[in-house]
């Protein structure tokens, strides 16, 4: 029997059968290199930024090209910087009053089965004029600029559990499979602060740097309530950051695509596993990265004792992409109620700092989404762990929770559980 103090398995044991996991830990094991790892944190600091990639081309023996078979440059939709778009409405889709009455007919028809409302899908949510749009937003997604927004749905309309209902059901026009966004089983991650004022909340209303959600190829995000002030979710293109390096600095893309990145598990089994932040697959670019998970968030979630940090070559890396994307950014308008379809293969988001105020408290729902019908890319196999893990992990060593508003404790009204960065 294992001690009630051993550390949590990060995967389980089904899944550790299926894609050997312990066998590729074994392998990774042997080409540990122990040294003296970069001075690199969660706010990213542009002088030490500076100085770091100064000093690392002043040494030479740098690449020259990209890796062997990986694009000099990228072309198509998914490469757009700042100016690319004339307004928002290349961008956003407006509901009618039309596809609002016919939200409400779907809504009736799906609470007509008895079901619960996570097991809303196309098929019991039928949407036969609005799912035309939604299935050429889907594309927009999957193929095409890589983000788009669904705007004009008021959540004052809808009591909470058939809000809930709506939101779903709309978004499993864009994919239908949802995943498990913690260990704990978290189906719905409510990004908010806790309401205490403490120094968790200041810090968590700061600015946040660009990074992935890591493992989904939707990313979804619900706008419930906005702040005060501030707070506008903000987008770039990997693609173009890409295009800048191979054209400036390939010597990164060789250290990006390297499959010697330690992420940090926060105390389970393993403590932590290595892989790329970025890969060429299938004719595809693809970035997965959170950088929480790689060089932690002081004060209150420090990166793991006795793990591997990041050399000099990521951390340059690493903060590179942030401040390449943020030259190229979009700034997209937030309205309550927006839906925001993000295609988190290709795209970079972060957060602007935000502030709330007395009954005004920015409160979005995210959502982790796969599309099983065949939109979803293709996965090179260390990406296809990771979504196994969050889409696939059906054995019953973690269960699904819907918490459809934030956990509160009973006597305070503090929020128990809020939205990180990632799992």
């Amino acid at each position: 029997m294992a001690s009630s103090n051993a550390p949590e398995p990060y995967y389980s044991q089904g899944l550790r059968a299926r894609y050997n996991i312990d066998g590729i830990r074994a392998e990774q094991a042997k080409t540990q290199v122990e040294g003296v790892y970069a001075d690199i944190g969660y706010e990213v600091d542009e002088q030490k930024y500076l100085a770091r990639a100064a000093a690392r081309v002043k040494a030479g023996g740098l690449p020259t090209s990209v890796p062997d078979a990986w694009p000099t440059e990228l072309k198509g939709p998914l490469v757009w910087t700042s100016d690319s778009f004339k307004d928002e409405t290349e961008y956003v889709y407006t509901l009618t009053a039309e596809d609002k009455t016919e939200l409400l007919a779907a809504l009736e028809s799906f609470k007509d089965h008895g079901l619960d409302g996570h097991e809303v899908n196309k098929a019991l949510f039928p949407l036969p004029k609005l799912g035309k749009e939604l299935e050429k937003i889907c594309n927009d997604v999957y193929d095409g600029r890589g983000f788009a927004i669904v705007r004009g749905l008021n959540p004052d309309d809808y009591e909470l559990p058939d809000l809930t209902i709506v939101y779903l059901g709309l978004s499993s026009y864009i994919a239908q499979r949802r995943g498990k966004q913690d260990q704990r089983g978290s189906m719905l991650i409510h990004v908010i602060k806790r309401g205490d004022e403490s120094d968790f909340d200041a810090q968590y209303g700061q600015d946040k740097p660009f990074h992935t959600d890591t493992v989904t190829d939707t990313l979804c995000l619900f706008t419930q309530e906005l702040a005060a002030a501030g707070g506008r979710s903000v987008l770039a293109s990997a693609w173009t950051v890409y295009n800048e390096l191979a054209a400036t600095r390939p010597d990164l893309i060789h250290t990006l695509a390297a499959p010697d990145w330690p992420f940090d598990t926060y105390g389970r089994d393993p403590a932590f596993y290595k892989r790329a932040l970025q890969y060429y697959h299938d004719g595809k670019l693809i970035t997965s990265f959170s950088r929480r998970l790689l060089v932690g968030h002081l004060p209150h979630e420090p990166r793991s004792a006795g793990i591997p940090g990041l050399t000099e070559a990521q951390a340059e890396a690493l903060d590179a992409v942030h401040f390449i994307a943020r030259k190229h950014e979009i700034k997209p308008r937030m309205e309550r109620g927006d839906i925001r379809f993000i295609n988190n293969m290709a795209l970079l988001h972060r957060r602007e700092a935000f502030e709330n105020a007395p009954g005004i408290s920015r409160h979005l729902v995210r959502i982790w989404l796969n599309n099983d019908e065949g939109a979803c890319w293709n996965l090179p196999e260390p990406l296809r762990i990771a979504w196994a893990r969050v889409f696939d992990d059906n054995d019953g060593e973690r269960d699904e929770h819907w918490d459809i508003s934030p956990i509160k404790d009973p006597v305070s009204g503090r929020v128990m559980r809020v939205g990180g960065s990632c799992d």
